[in-house]
Order: C-alpha cells, then structure tokens, then sequence
C-alpha cells in the first residue's frame, strides 16, 4: 500500500505531482470520507486534532480510491431500495454512506419509504425503471405482487437483485444477504421463555405488514413456545403500521382493557411506540419487552430499561456484501453468502 505521508505531499494543491502519480488527490479523499480536504491532509500526514473514527472513514476512502485505480474497474451504480419504519430507514442509510466510504468498485444510491407511506405499485414502478438502468439492485421490501413483478422483469433483463434483511423468493430474487429470521424469532422465543416464571402467562405478539422476515420470525418464536415452554400462551397478534403514534395508540387500548401481558414481543419496528404504552400503563418493569434492531432509539430503550432485548445484525456488513456479490456476479461469480451472525443485545452492550 502507498504511504500516507507520499500521498498527501504528491496530492496537495502546494505540490507538483510527479508525471508518474496515478494516485487519488487529497480532494477525491475527501469527497469519498465526507470531510474537508484539510482533514485528509492531517490524516494523511498524522497529524492531531481529528477523532478517530474520521481517521479510520479517511483511510477507508483511500484504500478504496487506491484499490479501484488499481484494479482499472469502472465504478458499479448499484440501486438499493428500502421499505421499511423510519429508524431503520435511518440506519441503512448511514450504512450506505459508509459503504460508499470503504467498498471498491461501486457506488450504492438510495430511495428509502416509510412503510406506514409505501404505495407498492409507485414503488414497483421506481424499483423496475431505476433497476433497469442499473449495475444491480439491492431490496429490503414487503411480499406484494407488484414488488415480486418488478422483481422478475429485472432478473428477465439480467440485472441482478440481492434481498436484504427480508427475502422474497417467489420473486425469482438473485440471492438473499441476512441472518436465518426464523432462528431469530427462535431466539426471542428462548429469551422470553426462559425470563418468566412456570406459569400459565400471556404474551402479545406485535408485527406490521406482510414482510417475510416477520412471518419467518413469528413461526421461529412459535414453534419453540410449544415445543419447550407449553404453558406460555400468545394471547393477543396486534397488526401495526410501524409508527410510534398509531402503536402507541393501540396497545394503550389493549393495556387498559386488559392489563399488560406478562412479556410483548415486537416482531416489526415502532419500539418507541410500544414503549410509549408500557411507560403510561405504569407497569414498563413488569413486562419482558423483546425487539428487532439496534437503532439509537431502539439502543435508548435498552439503556433507559424499557427494552429487555434487542436481536439484531449488522446492516452495514450485510449491505457491503450484497454490494460486493452483485460486483463479482457481473464478473460471472455467483457463490451465495452465508446467513449472516444474529446479535443480542441488553443495556449492557448496545453501544452503537
């Protein structure tokens, strides 16, 4: 790898470069880490005065410039498209801008819908149009006939697509990157099962629209319930829409008319909604609260104590391997990646 120091002395506006430099600028450094070209040069020559998390996005902007120049590839457009609650919207977005940061070879751009605001056949629409003047798709959507069409026309034209987090395989999708949903579901059956005591308890399942990693989730968290803890009993399935408001607003219904369950697994997102209603019931300590993805909101429940547990994955991981797989299958390399390591997380370590 070229050092640091040549590079910023070759890239530097003061500096004359070398007829023989071929290497990013100081600025094209900066673009790709989103920091100003001063701080590229302090990095660069190590220098104080910059944290180091900037450090280390300014040395991923490099090593992935270096490694396209190197390797003469032309830069991938690869499209993702999210649908999906807002918090986790925000999470895969931070993680595209950092995969843009630190991935060679392609350029990720993002279209993100609340799932409480997703019109599927707008959204087919843009999913196919964009896709077609695509390098390669990236999908995080809900099972709907219009998303599973648009799907297909792009595999039709050979553009390849990668579900993330939830699968679509009725769609004829190119490949799946995330974690086994059923194992996870599985999880929160265990953690659930094994927190409350061998009584006859109640425990209400909340989940939003048709997405399949939901539906794997909830068959995963059943089929451990009656398998190793009978006398458990899901007594309440509560649809929502993923908004904190309208979540808030329903279990507040439920709680009032029939007490808080003994423990609340939330299959889908509005953690914050849920939390909301167990706070105002006045019995948050009570109840065993089990959600998906480490978000800051969902990190703050944890810390505060409302949330017990949070099962995750790493997105940006899972995001920079579906990037790298719809690289190498341009290339005609289609290996299909492993599902990806489930996390749990408690108040003790949820920091992001």
């Amino acid at each position: 790898m070229i050092g640091f120091a040549s590079i910023s002395e070759a890239a530097m506006p003061r500096e004359v470069a070398g007829p023989r430099w071929k290497g990013p600028t100081v600025r094209d450094i900066a673009e790709v880490a989103g920091v100003g070209p001063a701080t590229v040069d302090r990095v660069l020559n190590d220098r104080p005065g910059v944290r180091e998390r900037t450090r280390r996005r300014v040395r991923a902007a490099l090593d992935k410039l270096a490694a396209e120049r190197q390797d003469g590839e032309q830069r991938l457009d690869i499209r993702l498209f999210c649908d999906s609650g807002e918090s986790f919207n925000e999470v895969l977005a931070a993680a595209e801008a950092e995969i843009n940061r630190s991935v060679s070879g392609a350029v990720v751009t993002g279209h993100y819908v609340p799932t409480s605001r997703l019109d599927p056949d707008a959204f087919a629409r843009k999913l196919m149009e964009d896709g077609l003047r695509s390098d390669g798709v990236v999908l995080v959507a809900r099972e709907h006939p219009a998303i599973n069409r648009a799907v297909r026309r792009l595999r039709s034209e050979e553009v390849p697509v990668a579900c993330l987090t939830t699968d679509l395989p009725n769609s004829r999708r190119s490949v799946y990157v995330g974690n086994d949903q059923h194992a996870a579901g599985s999880v929160a059956a265990q953690l659930i099962g094994r927190g409350l005591p061998p009584d006859r308890c109640r425990i209400m399942i909340v989940m939003s629209t048709s997405f399949r990693c939901q539906q794997e989730r909830e068959m995963g968290f059943r089929r451990v319930l009656r398998a190793e803890y009978p006398h458990l009993r899901i007594e309440e399935r509560v649809i929502s829409d993923d908004q904190p408001e309208t979540t808030f607003d329903q279990l507040s219904r439920y709680f009032d008319a029939s007490g808080v369950p003994a423990a609340i697994y939330n299959l889908g997102g509005a953690n914050r909604g849920v939390a909301l209603a167990l706070e105002r019931s006045g019995r948050a300590g009570d109840a065993i609260f089990v959600g998906h993805e480490l978000t800051p909101r969902s990190r703050q429940l944890l810390e505060s104590g409302t949330m017990d547990y949070v099962i995750s994955h790493d997105i940006e991981a899972e995001l920079a391997t579906a990037a790298r797989w719809i690289r190498e299958s341009r290339s005609g390399r289609w290996t299909e990646p492993p599902p990806s390591q489930i996390l749990i997380h408690t108040r003790y370590n949820c920091g992001l």
